[in-house]
This record gives structure tokens, C-alpha cells and sequence, in this order.
């Protein structure tokens, strides 16, 4: 399992034709092709930013935390999570006055970028499903109350989205990864894990198979969203097994974008 405090990670700026960012470098690096899972935090610093229209090889989970905006005709508010199968286009991603900051999740290392009109063509068939479910929080449990589990989106190839609220010092546990990898994202309060505290923004992942982890919450309690990858299938770029095979050729980014 991967853990990562929100206190612990690394910066680099993001600059595209519409404006100024930054990354949070969380699992793996964006912008290079790498076998393993990938996690950052992108920061759309400026009103109005803009990331055009695009899809990746892979199954990703986006999720909203901060700022507002829109994704195509989806307004996106915190605390959003989207989904995207492999090869399905989505965007364009807009910021509204306060900026927008999101994560991208995934449990292997995206190839590139294909932005959209233009990339069609290294489509392998129609697109897949995009959809959106939002995470109410604030909401955190009175001391002593049962564990609070809200079912978000769910799909029969194990595709789960599950908020999870905890009490203060509250134990639960979590959800067995029986398809894909999972995410599991703090939201509010925070969680202790072996001793390290785990602020908002802070992120851990579960291999498929692995065991399902036990989460405890800190003293003023814990708001958790659980996202859970498909069940690896012969739909393309669904498989982290099959993608790790991939050749290494060099990453597909526009040259309107910098990451340094």
C-alpha cells in the first residue's frame, strides 16, 4: 500500500496556452511514461484556466477539492469525483474566479495526452463512460456514532465511488479491493496511519488483492472518499498487467504545455 501525507509532497509549475499551475507530485511523476500507479494534484492557479479537450490510454479517477468550475457541461464543486474509462474523450476543464484544483489517479502511468479534435485516430473504438459523483462533506459523525457509509456510483465491474464519514478515533474498515486498485482520499478531519497523521489531501493506494485496510480516524473524526478501479478486462487500456508492457517511447504532451 502507498501512503502519502498532503504535508510531504513535492511542487513543479504547470504552464498551458490558458495560464498558470502547479503539480503535486504524489505517486509517480506526470508527464513521463512509468510502469506503476501515478497520482498528482493539479492546480489551475489562474480565473478562467483552461485544459482543452483530451482523453488518456488509461482508467483514470479525477477528483475536485478545492476552487470551482466546469468539466464540458459538468459544473465540478468539491469534493467531485469523475471517472473515465481508457480512450474516452472529456473537457474542456475550466476554472471560474477562485481556480480549480483536482487529483488525477490512476493505477498505471498514462503515455500521454491526445488532445481532442485531432487524436481520434488513436481511439481503438467508441468511448467508454464518463461520469461524475459528488462527496458531500462537513459532515463528520458525533463522537460515538456508527460509521456513515454513502454509496456514490457503482457499476457491475466493480467500479465503486464510496464516501466514508468517521467519528473521532473512530476505527472502520474499509473495502475489500476485490477489482481494481483502489484510492482512498482524505477529505475532512483526518486519519492516523501507523503513527503519521493524514491531513486533508492526503492519499493512499490499495493494490487489487491486497489487504482491505483498516482506517482510524483522528481526534475530530474523518471524511474519506473510497474510489475503486474496474476489474482489469480485454476493454483496452482496463489491464495495469497489460500496460506495464507497453514500449517506453517518449510521452505525448503539446507543446503548450510545461511542466518544469
Amino acid at each position: 500500500m502507498h501512503v502519502v501525507s498532503s504535508e510531504n509532497i513535492q511542487w513543479k509549475s504547470l504552464v498551458n496556452e490558458s495560464g498558470n499551475g502547479r503539480l503535486g507530485l504524489y505517486i509517480g511523476m506526470p508527464g513521463t511514461y512509468h510502469v506503476g500507479p501515478q497520482a498528482f494534484l493539479v492546480q489551475v492557479l489562474d480565473p478562467g484556466g483552461r485544459i482543452r479537450p483530451h482523453f488518456h490510454d488509461v482508467d483514470q479517477f479525477q477528483v475536485v477539492v478545492e476552487g470551482d468550475g466546469a468539466i464540458g457541461k459538468q459544473p465540478l464543486h468539491p469534493v467531485t469525483a469523475q471517472y473515465a474509462d481508457a480512450y474516452t474523450p472529456y473537457g474542456p476543464i475550466v476554472a471560474k474566479d477562485h481556480g480549480l484544483s483536482f487529483f488525477t489517479l490512476r493505477q498505471c502511468a498514462s503515455s500521454g495526452l491526445f488532445v481532442m479534435p485531432g487524436s481520434k485516430s488513436k481511439m481503438p473504438g467508441r468511448a467508454g463512460r464518463n461520469l461524475a459523483a459528488r462527496f458531500v462533506t462537513g459532515e463528520i459523525p458525533p463522537v460515538g456514532s456508527e460509521v456513515i457509509r454513502v454509496a456514490l456510483a457503482e457499476a457491475d465491474d466493480g467500479l465503486r465511488i464510496i464516501g466514508l464519514r468517521l467519528a473521532a478515533n473512530q476505527k472502520a474498515t474499509a473495502m475489500p479491493p476485490q477489482a481494481g486498485g483502489q484510492y482512498l482520499l482524505v477529505c475532512g478531519g483526518a486519519l492516523i496511519h501507523e503513527g503519521l497523521r493524514l491531513p486533508p489531501h492526503s492519499l493512499l493506494y490499495v493494490e487489487a488483492g491486497e489487504a482491505t485496510p483498516v482506517l482510524q480516524a483522528g481526534p475530530l473524526g474523518a471524511e474519506v472518499l473510497i474510489m475503486q478501479f474496474p476489474k482489469p478486462s480485454a476493454r483496452p487500456g482496463s489491464d495495469p498487467h497489460v500496460l506495464a508492457r507497453r514500449a517506453a517511447t517518449d510521452y505525448v504532451l503539446p507543446s503548450t504545455i510545461r511542466i518544469e
